[in-house]
This record gives C-alpha cells, structure tokens and sequence, in this order.
C-alpha cells in the first residue's frame, strides 16, 4: 500500500520499492519505444513512464530526481546509442545528456504544482490542480526535448510544431494512464482483488473489439463505464481511463485499431486525444460521487451523533424528572409511582413485599447547631449509606424532608425487619462530622392482602410514629 508521508530520513528510505519502481520505469519505457515509438525515432508515442516518474516524486519528493534521472537515462541513453549511426555523434551526446535531465525536470515540476501533498486523495479542486500541473509541466519539458531535436539537427523547423503536439499527448496519455489509477489504489490496494473492479477490468476492452467488426459497437463502452463509474466511483473512472487508453494503444500496436483512425502515428494521435478529452470528465464524475459519498457519510455522521445527543439529554431530563437533586435518591412522586405498581404486581401473584418509612432523629437540631449546608451534607451522606446497604431491586426515595421511603419487592415481614434493623445500624455508626452519632426511627410494614397503596403507606407510617414515641433510634412494626 502506497501512503503520502513526510520524506523519509536516511535509514527509512525504502530502497528496495524505489529499485522496483525504477525497474518498472525501465520496463515500461522499453515497451514503448520498442513497439510504439515515433517513425524514424527513439521517443514512444504513449510515455507510461511519465506517470511512473510523476508517482516517484509523490513518494520520495526531492530524493526521486536522481533516480527518476537514472531510469530515464537507461532508457535513453540506450536507445540513444542503438539510433547513433543515424542521428550523429553530437546528436547522440546531446540526447543522452538532455532527455534524462527533461524527464526529471517533468516530474518534478508536475510534483510541485500537483501539492498532493496538501490533499492525499482527489477532490475537484485536487483534479482541477493536477490538469494544470500535467498540462504546464509536459508544455515546458517536451517544448525543451522539441528545441533540443530542432538543435541538433533531428528535426526541422517546419516539424517543430508536430513534434512538439505528438510528445506532448504521449507525455499527457502517460500520465493520465497511470497516476490516477495509482492514486485510486493508493490507501485502499487491496481493492485491485475486489471482484467487481476486477470484472470491470475485464469487460472495458470487449466493446474495442467488436468495433473491429461493427465500429458503431464502440458506443456500448460508454454506458459500461458510466456503470462502473456509478458502482466503483473514482476508482472505477481511473480504472476505466487507464484499461480503455491502454487497450486502445495495444489494439493500435497490434494493427487492430477499432476505429480504424488511420496507421501509426495518426491513430495513435487521435487515440491520445480521446482519452483526454473523455477521461477528464469520467474523473470529475467519480471525484464527485466520491465527494458525494464522502458529503452523506459526514450527514449520517452529524445526524447519529445529534440522535445521541438528544437520546442521552431525553435520558437526563427523565432522570431529573424522577429523581431528588439533593439525595439523588427518587423523588415522592416517582416513588408513589413504584408503590403503585407494586402493589398491583403483588396482589396480582400473590406476593409478599414491604415498605419502611426512616426518619432522621432530630434532625431539626442538626440544621440549627452545624447549619443548612450540614444538613444537606447529612442528608446526602444517610442516602448514599441507604443505598449501599439495599439490594439492587429496592427503590429509595426521599419522601419528606428527613424522611425516606424504602421500598422491598418479593420479601416478607421478618426479612424486612432485619434489612431496617441493618439500615438503623449503619448510619449509627457512620461518621458525619457531628459531635454525636446520627440516629434514625424506622416503621415497617407488609403489603396485606386487598390493601390499597396509600393504607399500606399510612400503616408504615404509623410504624414510624410507633418507633419515635418509644424513644428512637429503633425499628417498629406496623399493627394489622
């Protein structure tokens, strides 16, 4: 997997990649101008490797020149030497020396003007960027390799002109081949196994061939490629760009031109021109599904993440409607609520369950001797130890001021005389910073059968009365 980075140091550079991409820089090139090279000439009419060396300076920035400059000088160089009888000595010297130094400059313009760096995928305005950095980069390279022919005697200056444009669009056709297509599998190069794309890969070049037979056929390639546009998005558009330039150079080469545009280099000229003319607009339209994508992921990113919001602030507002902001124990109203019910669950299955009533004892002289802030210190401080003391399915409520509600699902009277005897207990012997202990009165009381929620409540009640007239600080239960 290819990923954008800041310069590797020394001991980071991936050597063996950069030798493999050299190697294909190589490769490339001499498939070019072995089998597609200008007549009379050294120089391929579709340069794939100018896409290579765009990629290298994507890679390795300012550490792709000598290489870049090495593989082009191989390929040059070589060929250079072959075409020596012909062109001349001076001419020779003169192509081995400059063409390597064009190809580099070439790359490494198209990398500074490109700034993938800036933005490591394509967007309209990163295409728009590209364009002009191929389209200037390829104008300065190639009108410096025209001149040096015209120069050295290779060509004339009424072949200026044509030597210039056919360059140029095998330089661009190069570059529009390869560097899209890289840039689409760059982070996600495991998509290159992905069936569709590898079928799409396939079907691409079946209308070229039955254009041999009917040329009117090379229609069916464009709703085949608006369809892999549609499904693959901007990596089908470089797929599409790069299989159906490249089967057409490779029809060209084989003497199949499906559209019979001409021989040699007319066809090839011809050909370069519709792939930039119709591969511009198949990139914009998967740079826009991409962006598209990318615009309705952001929105059903926004749109769960307020959902949540408005969940957890619902959640929030139904734990404050329910609950004591002071104890954070439930509030009367929510605990009447749970009392209700379980009076009727119980009824319903027959069911023992239990209420106690806690009071704190003299709590009043608490507020008048340590303060109201004191106070609210030992309220908080009695619910916290309640609510540790309590099994999960019991509810706590503050029912008064000072005093607790409790309520005991599915237990009968004895048990629930021992859980008051522990809660009693537990804030007895609790510290909470008073001169002496903290005591509470506690009436408890079974739900008997036919009983109403509120006689049930009355007799807890009457419980706790029961238990502050006997003196406090003790457990009382409620008369039948």
């Amino acid at each position: 997997m290819f990923r954008l980075s800041a310069a590797p140091t020394r001991s980071e550079f991936p050597w063996l990649q950069a030798f493999l991409f050299m190697l294909g820089y190589i490769a490339l090139g001499y498939v070019g101008i072995r089998y597609a090279a200008f007549p009379g000439t050294f120089f391929a009419q579709v340069w794939l490797t100018s896409g290579v060396g765009l990629i290298m300076f994507s890679l390795y920035r300012r550490r792709a020149i000598p290489l870049v400059w090495c593989a082009s000088l191989v390929i040059n160089g070589s060929f250079a030497l072959l075409a020596m009888p012909t062109n001349g000595v001076l001419a020779t010297i003169a192509l081995i020396i400059f063409s390597p130094m064009f190809d580099t400059l070439q790359g490494f313009l198209a990398w500074r003007l490109w700034r993938l760096d800036n933005e490591p995928r394509f967007s309209r305005i990163g295409l728009q960027r590209f364009l002009l950095a191929i389209i200037v980069a390829v104008t300065i390279s190639v009108a410096a390799i025209a001149i040096l022919h015209l120069a050295v005697g290779l060509i004339s200056i009424d072949e200026l002109l044509s030597r210039f444009t056919m360059m140029a669009l095998s330089d661009m056709q190069g570059l529009f081949l390869v560097v899209p297509l890289w840039l689409a599998l760059r982070n996600n190069a495991s998509a290159i196994i992905n069936y569709p794309l590898f079928f799409s890969a396939l079907a691409i070049p079946i209308p070229l061939l039955f254009a041999r037979f009917e040329p009117s056929l090379a229609a069916l390639l464009f709703p085949l490629v608006a369809f892999i546009i549609i499904r693959l998005r901007f990596i089908g558009a470089a797929l599409a760009v790069s299989v159906a330039g490249g089967s057409a150079a490779l029809l060209v080469v084989l003497g199949l031109d499906p559209l019979h545009m001409g021989a040699g280099i007319e066809a090839f000229s011809r050909w370069s021109l519709i792939v930039l003319a119709l591969g511009t607009p198949m990139l914009l339209m998967g740079v826009v599904l991409d962006d598209n994508l990318d615009y309705q992921s952001h929105l059903e990113a926004r749109v769960d993440e307020r959902t949540q919001a408005l969940q957890d602030a619902l959640a929030a507002a139904n734990i404050l409607v329910i609950t004591d902001s002071l104890t954070q124990a439930f509030n009367r109203r929510h605990m009447e609520t749970l009392v209700h019910d379980e009076v009727e669950r119980a009824q319903r299955y027959h069911q023992s369950t239990a209420l106690i009533i806690l009071d704190i004892d003299h709590f009043k002289a608490v507020n008048d001797n340590y303060g109201h802030p004191m106070g609210d210190k030992v309220l908080r401080q009695v619910s916290d130890i309640l609510g540790e003391n309590l099994r999960q399915s019991d509810a706590l409520g503050r029912w008064g001021g000072e005093e607790f509600l409790i309520l005991l699902p599915q237990i009968n009277i004895a048990a629930a005389t021992n859980v008051a005897e522990k809660l009693r207990l537990a804030v007895f012997t609790a510290d909470f910073g008073l001169k002496e202990p903290l005591s509470v009165s506690l009436g408890v009381a079974d739900l008997q059968r036919g009983e109403s929620a509120g006689d049930w409540i009355k007799r807890a009640d009457q419980a706790l009365y029961k238990a502050k007239h006997l003196g406090r600080n003790q457990v009382a239960l409620a008369s039948l």
